[in-house]
């Protein structure tokens, strides 16, 4: 029924009423809709490269609304029990919201009990409860490694849920090393999750366990083909001014310069080149063992060929003007200069 001004208390509270239960009913469909949606990946049919793409430009949520319904679509996913209830339409959206936030598979039918038996914000405050002791748990283990100390005891129920209660991990990155991050999660083909993550970390930990305990092998033996770079990202440079970005991001100045050592440049009506001719990287990672060679680092992931003396200032791509970084070092380097015990130590305007 139309909106209507200057009706009396009644009508205009039924009235409410009716437009509550309404708006409870769309966040309902809209939820279900979105998971099925994303989880199909309907939204690659329709000409979206992501659920994200798709829901800002065609139902136009803002990128934190986007965000916060690609989280709970995740999060029911792995949570049946809700995911069912949520589709029956007996949980609503604002519910299910908090509680996939700290349930897990062998506490959501706790959980489902907990939003069913309480108000919103009772059910709001249970789970700032829960999360409270899950972090002060985390805190206390992290701090107290090897001793039984216990922490004060506290009501078992909200002990039990706290133990299960999922943690999340945040991690800062520059421009480019999120385009890094985006640019290997599309090479699996996989939209980020942790159990790949994981996976990631265990094979790179077996492969420098494997690397360091065959160091005595030769330089070929243990190099890679270094061509180029195991893993590319595309950054935009103005041409007239000079600015660089990726991913949408602009680049600072230290990832622009380091971009700048080791490259292949596209222009249009042009050939690609390189930065540093293939024939010479594979040299240069050859002679410095596939080994990031800034003292104390010996990594061998996410190799970059760095320039002693500048390309600007007239440096030459010979091995004798190259060496062989990680990112995190290479970035490090352009931006406090050459680190002490390495050739061209002096400071700041050493870095090239």
């Amino acid at each position: 029924m139309p909106f209507q001004v200057d009706q009396p208390a009644t009508v205009v509270h039924e009235r409410l009423r009716r437009a509550v239960d309404a708006f409870k009913d769309a966040e309902h469909n809209v939820i279900v809709w979105f998971a099925e949606m994303k989880r199909r990946r309907l939204y690659r049919e329709l000409g979206h490269g992501s659920m994200r793409q798709y829901a800002i430009q065609e139902l136009g949520f803002s990128a934190t609304r986007a965000a916060d319904f690609g989280r709970l679509a995740d999060c029911l996913e792995s949570l049946p029990r809700i995911r069912e209830k949520v589709a029956s339409g007996e949980l609503g959206y604002t519910k299910a919201r908090e509680i996939v936030a700290v349930a897990s598979p062998e506490t959501e039918a706790a959980w489902l009990n907990a939003a069913e038996s309480s108000s919103r914000r009772e059910l709001e405050e249970k789970v700032r409860r829960v999360r409270r002791r899950a972090a002060a748990r985390r805190r206390k283990t992290a701090a107290a490694v090897g001793q039984t100390e216990l922490l004060p005891a506290d009501d078992p129920a909200v002990e039990t849920l706290a133990e299960s209660v999922p943690s999340t991990v945040s991690l800062r990155m520059t421009a480019e090393q999120r385009a890094r991050y985006d640019a290997l999660w599309q090479k699996l083909g996989s939209a980020p999750n942790a159990e790949d993550l994981l996976q990631a970390l265990a094979n790179l930990a077996e492969s420098l366990a494997d690397a360091t305990a065959s160091a005595e092998t030769s330089c070929a033996d243990i190099s890679p083909r270094g061509d180029k770079p195991p893993m590319q990202i595309v950054v935009l440079q103005c041409p007239e001014c000079g600015a660089m970005e990726t991913a949408g991001q602009p680049l600072d100045r230290v990832d622009a310069e380091r971009v700048q050592c080791d490259a292949t440049v596209g222009r249009p009506g042009h050939r690609n080149s390189t930065t540093i001719p293939p024939r010479v990287r594979r040299e240069v990672l050859a002679r410095d063992r596939s080994v990031c060679q800034a003292p104390g680092c010996h990594h061998r992931a996410f190799l970059e060929i760095h320039h002693l003396v500048p390309r600007a200032r007239g440096g030459s791509n010979e091995p004798s003007n190259l060496v062989t970084l990680c990112s995190a070092c290479h970035r490090l380097w352009h931006e406090r200069g050459c680190p002490p015990g390495m050739p061209g130590s002096g400071g700041l305007e050493d870095a090239g």
